[in-house]
């Protein structure tokens, strides 16, 4: 039957060179010697060039919706991110795991998978890891215990939603163009919650003993976890020059660890009762992103500079971030007494691995390895790059948090997400909607919302919904519907939903998981008209199986991010992933069964 199958191929020339590009494909992502998107870029083309998929059809790929959602929901994800809110649920958990152990830990996992479901899980991911590391310090748990769980818990809460992952968003693009009708919200809610929650047990049960157990030497993968210390001195009207703030009031505002208060030569040790008075100055830590938050605060003027009143708030001002390399003439003096540190330049912080540079920044001796967050006009910064010894310099990449805007991305996410619920709209309609509301309320600045959309993964997306058309063309999916029928079609549709979940697995943990939905889609589809049962269930089948990939760390972005911060080998996600594909797998299948009714 085989040979046959072969046979035919090699008879019919646009079916068997399509099958030959699709093979080439297939290897280019394996083998990794281009990004996958170059490859998927390169084998659109090979179609057009062939004739296989017209001009028109490729232009057609640009309207499918799923794409565009895709882009929108990375815009209003990183609205969350811009706005404090995801910063101020990992602080909360940091607070937790002091109070409550490890079942802090549990309830981030948790909360992790509920938070996949509503937003993209990757800036999720990034955000969390420093934070969960955090707390398995705090705990005496090794790092490489907890970052593979919070992958994988990740990866599960996508299962929960049609947005929780771009695949199920791609996929539902697909179906809807092989003529289906677009999917519910939560319509996948039923059969990836028993996918959870076999999943969360997996890993609570068997996650101890497979995992490795080493804690992680490197550095956090992001800046948002390297501390400052910088100070500001407290600023006020002058009816209210007698009246102190408490200084429990600047710590919730800035989110800031305070070292001390010096009033005039008096250093005052912060507490409960500490009230802040004006031209009082706080010595304090805090991230970049605070920093640069509270730079912008009317009531605070944050930094040294020599200057009593600095130029820089007069005139265009950069800021650069500097690694500093050492200098003769510097080493050992105090940052007040150096000569090449201009009058109209600001020192907004100093960061030093694992001590405190310093009691103020006016005392700070500058070691090699500081990282100094400046400010100042174009002309003295460059003046102070030239002269000194700095390794590295480069715009800081984190903005100031804007948390006077978290009230409207949040309501703005929920608003999408709850009336796509109730069907009032298409999501790709309240997606764009929703990025609109962000933009024009100004919770993300237009520049980094720009960013925060992965090119990558729509050329990919784009490129591989132009081959699945250019095999529908050739006969190829037909060919294969045809091919795999007669091995299913006297067997339970419980099997058949097993054998499509596998075969989709398998194929995840290798390529892309989204040119793997765009193949399997409307191949899933054509086998269930020919076997005469409802495609829906193999769909479902599909989404979960491109989602569930545990088992290697290039299978899905969060396993990479995960693999890089936790200082893993390749072979320990096959130790927990295996299992986890198995056991979450057959869950899967079963539940689609039980439920659909198939």
């Amino acid at each position: 039957m085989i040979e046959n199958f072969v046979g035919e191929f090699m008879r019919d020339t646009p079916s068997g060179l399509s099958a030959l590009i699709l093979g080439l494909v297939f290897l280019g992502f394996l083998f990794e010697k281009l990004p996958p998107a170059a490859v998927a870029t390169a084998g659109a083309a090979a179609f057009l060039l062939l004739g296989y998929v017209s001009t028109d059809e490729v232009l057609e790929v640009f309207s499918n919706p799923a794409p565009i959602t895709i882009a929108a929901m990375f815009i209003l994800s990183s609205a969350l991110v811009s706005t404090g809110v995801l910063d101020a649920a990992s602080s909360y958990f940091v607070g937790l795991s002091e109070r409550r152990g490890p079942i802090a830990l549990v309830l981030l996992l948790l909360g992790a998978a509920l938070a996949s479901g509503l937003m993209n899980n990757t800036p999720l991911v990034i955000v969390l890891i420093p934070i969960i590391s955090k707390m398995a310090q705090a705990l005496g748990i090794a790092s490489s215990k907890v970052l593979i769980p919070l992958s994988y818990m990740a990866i599960l809460g996508g299962t929960l939603t049609l947005i929780g992952t771009s695949t199920n968003l791609l996929i539902d693009g697909v179906a809807q163009r092989e003529g289906m009708e677009p999917m519910r919200m939560l319509e996948l809610l039923p059969f990836g919650l028993v996918a959870l929650v076999v999943g969360g047990l997996t890993l609570l049960l068997l996650g101890p003993r497979l995992l490795p157990s080493h804690m992680v030497s490197g550095e956090a993968i992001d800046d948002s976890t390297t501390q400052f210390m910088s100070e500001v001195r407290i600023l006020a009207p002058a009816e209210t020059e007698a009246t102190g703030r408490p200084l429990s009031d600047f710590s919730a505002l800035s989110k800031t660890r305070v070292l001390g208060i010096l009033r005039g030569t008096e250093r005052l040790k912060p507490g409960p009762d500490v009230e802040l008075f004006p031209n009082d100055l706080v010595i304090f830590h805090a991230n970049q992103s605070e920093l640069l938050t509270l730079r912008e605060h009317p009531n605070y003027r944050l930094g040294y500079f020599k200057a009593s009143k600095p130029s820089t708030d007069q005139q265009k001002t950069e800021k650069l971030e500097a690694v500093y390399a050492g200098d003769a003439g510097s080493s050992g003096r105090q940052l007040r007494d150096l000569d090449w540190f201009k009058a109209g330049v600001r020192v907004l912080g100093i960061a030093r691995r694992k001590h405190n540079p310093g009691p103020a920044l006016s005392e700070v001796r500058l070691r090699a390895g500081d990282r100094i967050l400046l400010e100042g006009s174009p002309a003295d910064l460059a003046g102070i790059l030239e002269e000194e010894s700095f390794a590295a310099a480069s715009e800081p990449r984190l903005r100031p948090y804007k948390r006077h805007r978290a009230g409207l991305a949040i309501l703005t996410m929920a608003a999408v997400i709850g009336l796509s619920i109730f069907n009032v709209a298409p999501i790709v309609t309240l997606s764009l909607l929703g990025v609109g509301a962000i933009l024009l309320g100004r919770c993300v600045e237009a520049e980094d919302a720009w960013k925060s959309i992965d090119g990558s993964i729509l050329v990919l997306i784009f490129a591989m919904l132009a081959i699945g058309r250019g095999l529908d063309n050739t006969g190829v999916v037909q060919s294969l519907v045809d091919a795999v029928t007669p091995f299913l079609q006297d067997v339970s549709p419980l099997v058949v939903l097993l054998a499509i979940y596998a075969l989709t697995s398998v194929l995840t943990e290798l390529i892309s998981n989204n040119a793997v939905a765009v193949i399997l889609t409307p191949m899933a589809i054509g086998l269930a008209g020919s076997l005469g049962i409802d495609p829906k269930p193999l769909i479902y089948a599909i989404m979960l199986g491109a989602s569930a990939s545990f088992a290697t760390p290039v299978g899905y972005q969060t396993n990479t991010l995960v693999y890089a911060a936790g200082n893993y080998r390749f072979a320990d996600f096959l130790k927990v992933g295996l299992v986890m594909n198995l056991v979450v797998g057959i869950a899967s299948c079963l539940a689609i069964w039980a439920f659909t009714g198939i």
